[in-house]
């Protein structure tokens, strides 16, 4: 399926989504749902949704990209916020995350194959489709071969999320029916049109938890090791001066290099997707890198955060129409703890 507008999901007619989700034309506007790329930041999706839930936010339709098709998925297959928490919970440390690491040898497509973390997400999603969901759902990948965003509505969920995930240089490329995809965040991190395109939404409210431009990672990475007692030790230290030299992921090696200038483009393709939405809701994190899954509290906080900072406007939503609405952009920020809105024109 290309990214071009296709009727909804066989199985899914209008009628059966307006009695679901609520109409356009009725007291309930049907509202979309983007989640967005962000790695371990996407674990501030579970926080999100946890307050959508709590708030009774109908939610029509969503699109989900790399970590947010993971997190998406996994709602749309019917986990709720809290188990959403749980699972993120089980990640608890480096080497939980290194166990779900099937690498290459030797690493020519990429570091690790991605296949222990699509079996990871399929004892909850098992074998379902897109059809066996129970809310309409897409998946955003980029497809290698036509340098272009793809959208998969059909087919065997856990491989279009495997797809969408596979971030580039560092997991091999994903070939489902004669073609490789990578990671959706290089071609559409926060895809806001794509949804618009393919279901009837009076509303859209998008989650992006990538850092905004400027956000020293470097830095926040040397926070997040503060709490390490054993890097004061001296031993400790030799040891990461020497596996700052071969890992290839350090900051300032080729792979961070080749990550950073990716996100680059990813930061202003999210810009006009923002505008695109008619809430923006950006958890901010203090400290935070792509793969410290570990720190998942912090960043299911700092999602509820932002999501309860948004709840007004998103309120604004069920009682208005699309016309009155203003684009809000949300961000709440974990230490310091504050809250910062701007309304920019609709």
């Amino acid at each position: 399926m290309n990214t071009q507008l296709q009727l909804p999901f066989r199985g899914w007619s209008r009628a059966e989504e307006s009695s679901k989700h609520g109409s356009g034309g009725g007291k309930t506007p049907r509202i979309g749902l983007v989640l967005s790329s962000g790695g371990a930041r996407g674990l501030a999706h579970a926080g999100v949704i946890q307050v959508l839930e709590e708030e009774g936010i109908p939610i029509a339709a969503i699109a989900g990209c790399s970590m947010g098709s993971y997190v998406g998925a996994l709602w749309a297959a019917g986990l709720n916020g809290r188990q959403l928490e749980e699972r993120a919970r089980e990640i608890k440390d480096r080497a939980t995350l290194r166990s779900l690491m099937d690498y290459i040898i030797p690493p020519s497509e990429g570091l690790i194959r991605g296949d222990k973390l699509r079996r990871h997400l399929e004892r909850d999603l098992g074998d379902k489709t897109f059809s066996d969901l129970d809310r309409p759902f897409i998946v955003i990948a980029t497809d290698l071969d036509r340098l272009s965003p793809h959208v998969f509505d059909s087919g065997v969920v856990s491989h279009a999320v495997h797809a969408s995930s596979a971030i580039p240089a560092i997991c091999a490329p994903v070939k489902l029916n004669g073609r490789r995809y990578t990671d959706g965040g290089a071609s559409e991190p926060l895809p806001v049109t794509l949804l618009k395109k393919r279901f009837q939404l009076d509303a859209v409210i998008a989650v992006n938890v990538m850092p905004p431009p400027g956000e020293d990672e470097a830095r926040s990475e040397q926070a997040l090791m503060v709490d390490d007692k054993s890097t004061f030790h001296v031993l400790s230290r030799v040891f990461h001066t020497f596996w700052h030299k071969v890992n290839l992921l350090a900051y300032g090696n080729v792979l961070d290099t080749f990550r950073r200038a990716l996100m680059a483009a990813q930061l202003h393709l999210i810009a006009k997707e923002e505008a695109a939405a008619d809430v923006v809701i950006h958890p901010r994190f203090a400290a935070s890198t792509w793969h410290d899954f570990e720190h998942f509290e912090q960043y299911l906080k700092a999602g509820r955060g932002a999501a309860t900072a948004a709840l007004p406007a998103i309120r604004e939503l069920l009682q208005n129409t699309p016309t009155n609405l203003n684009l809000e952009t949300i961000s709440h920020e974990i230490a310091p703890s504050h809250t910062r809105m701007e309304y920019l024109a609709a």
